[in-house]
């Protein structure tokens, strides 16, 4: 049999569990349910038919189905709540973290949430209650709620007595916030240092005074980039009143990666709103195919500006042959400096005070290229069409087209980023889709001028 300690889920593993439920072998499932790791576990549910999952789900207690729950993709965990009843999840919702919990109920239906909210305790609703208001991408929407706080003329003795006191409600305890009489934020003090100084130490004699904290409202993003840029393990988070209200840990914080990543990356592709795990074809094919209907109208705008040029190509029907040549160079090059573009926005390499620069390096970037590959074509289009002029006119278009997409690239994702629209939606279908209207216009514009002044 095989070993459910594994971290790898394999082939040969979901079948045995295939087998195990066709078979009702409970027993074997139970063993399953207990050895397998939370992460791994989830990863296999999402290997397997719904009824499957709902069959291994239902022998997990709630403690441990809250830990799986947090770790499915969030299609799946849909499906699995919906044939959940509410006494159920509210059971898992007692269990789970406040931050945890709140996410959880905050993606049900709002009657479905409401059942479940009247039927936890008042000490979670009231949790619920507080966290449930905060958009879901803000600092307020990814905190949790717990957290150990001391009084800043506490001692070193209290506060140790404070962390045991509140040991088995909040996990990875690395820092004690230091508060005033009005639960303001006014200091941190590691664990290392409590453990080290005297008990009768007082804490605001020892604590760090200098704080980095975030509002409730501050965006998710920004709440990453500042742990990424001081190395935080984890961040208080703070009212306008510079109250505590609660804490973000590193783990919430490389969700907030993941989501991001995520996020940029499906909107470069012209994909929006569609989960890893969703398996409905009409689902995916909602997040999928807005782009595609817009890409589909941008190519109908460009054989419109072709039809404009139809009396030049009448004349060089060769000319037609370089337009794949045409088209992807300029919506490549545009793909290439509007994913810098993003990719430095995103991880705070780029800022909107440096933007001028980023812009002055892709025009040479683009200058650079566009001469070495406007050159190159030009070569082709001599020796292929015997016509050194025309050859010429080809290359200059080809240096043009570089250029201009190059720029639109990566101004396009600096722009939107200055009027607070996500960088990523320049990227992709759009970037590309002006890029080859553009690239047409010049490639032809500029013929069309070389044979009227010709001819």
């Amino acid at each position: 049999m095989t070993s459910f300690k594994t971290e790898t889920i394999n082939e040969r593993l979901i079948q045995e569990v295939k087998g195990f439920i066709g078979q009702d072998n409970r027993q074997a499932i139970k063993k399953l349910v207990d050895e397998m790791r939370a992460a791994d576990l989830a990863d296999l549910l999402e290997h397997l038919a719904p009824d499957e999952r709902l069959f291994i789900f239902k022998f997990l207690e709630p403690e441990g189905a809250g830990d799986v729950l947090v770790e499915i993709e969030p299609s799946v965990q849909g499906r699995i709540l919906e044939d959940l009843d509410s006494k159920a999840i509210s059971d898992i919702v007692e269990e789970l973290d406040s931050d945890d919990a709140a996410d959880l109920v905050g993606d049900l239906p709002a009657e479905r949430a409401r059942e479940v909210i009247d039927a936890v305790t008042d000490d979670v609703s009231e949790e619920l209650g507080r966290l449930l208001p905060y958009p879901e991408d803000t600092a307020g929407g990814i905190m949790a709620l717990e957290f150990v706080a001391i009084k800043s003329d506490a001692t070193v003795r209290d506060a140790i007595e404070t962390v045991r006191e509140k040991r088995g409600e909040v996990e990875n305890l690395y820092y004690l916030w230091v508060i005033d009489d009005f639960e303001r934020l006014v200091g941190v003090i590691s664990m290392k240092d409590l453990v080290l100084e005297p008990p009768e130490r007082e804490i605001g004699s020892i604590m760090n005074p200098e704080i980095i904290s975030v509002h409730v409202d501050t965006d998710q993003e920004e709440v990453a980039h500042l742990v990424k840029k001081y190395d935080l393990v984890t961040i208080p988070v703070v009212n306008g009143n510079n109250r505590l209200v609660g804490r973000i840990t590193h783990d919430d914080i490389i969700d907030v990666i993941e989501d991001e990543a995520d996020e940029d990356i499906s909107l470069m592709a012209g994909v929006i709103h569609q989960e890893f795990a969703e398996e409905s074809p009409l689902k995916i094919s909602r997040a999928r195919l807005p782009w595609l209907i817009a890409g589909l109208f941008g190519g109908v705008l460009a054989a419109v500006v072709i039809k404009q040029f139809e009396s030049s190509l009448e004349k060089i029907l060769a000319l037609s042959f370089f337009f794949p040549v045409i088209m992807a160079m300029g919506g490549n090059t545009g793909t290439q400096a509007s994913t810098i573009a993003v990719r430095g926005l995103a991880t705070g390499d780029i800022g909107l005070m440096n933007i001028g620069k980023r812009l002055w390096v892709e025009l040479k970037v683009a200058l650079v290229n566009g001469i070495i590959c406007g050159i190159l074509l030009g070569l082709i289009v001599s020796f292929w069409l015997s016509d050194y002029a025309l050859g010429f006119i080809v290359a200059l278009s080809m240096v043009l087209i570089v250029l201009n997409s190059g720029v639109i690239g990566a101004a396009v994702p600096l722009a939107m980023k200055r009027l607070n629209i996500d960088p990523a939606l320049a990227t992709g279908p759009f970037v590309t889709t002006l890029n080859d209207i553009l690239s047409l216009l010049i490639y032809l514009g500029l013929v069309t001028i070389y044979l009227y002044v010709t001819t």
